[in-house]
């Protein structure tokens, strides 16, 4: 999980929730939730990863800018 904001400023929150991934393994897709609302229903990306662990690595090693792309394509995408 990593809290960053948007262009605008809001404030939002970076995690990875359960999805089948490659080969229908299971695994984790990069999600978003508002950072004061973090019960919403995750926005996801299209952006998955093999384990959560392998997902936290990327969320803290994500670029604030990177952070802002994803949102934005992800919501683009909902």
């Amino acid at each position: 999980m990593r809290d960053f904001q948007d262009e605008l400023g809001k404030p939002w929150r970076a995690i990875s929730v359960d999805a089948v991934v490659a080969h229908g393994k299971p695994g984790a897709v990069l999600a978003f939730v508002p950072a004061e609302n973090p019960d919403r229903e995750p926005i996801e990306a299209n952006v998955t990863f093999n384990s959560h662990r392998a997902a936290d690595f990327a969320l803290r090693t994500m670029s604030q800018k990177e952070l802002q792309r994803r949102l934005s394509l992800a919501r683009a995408m909902s």
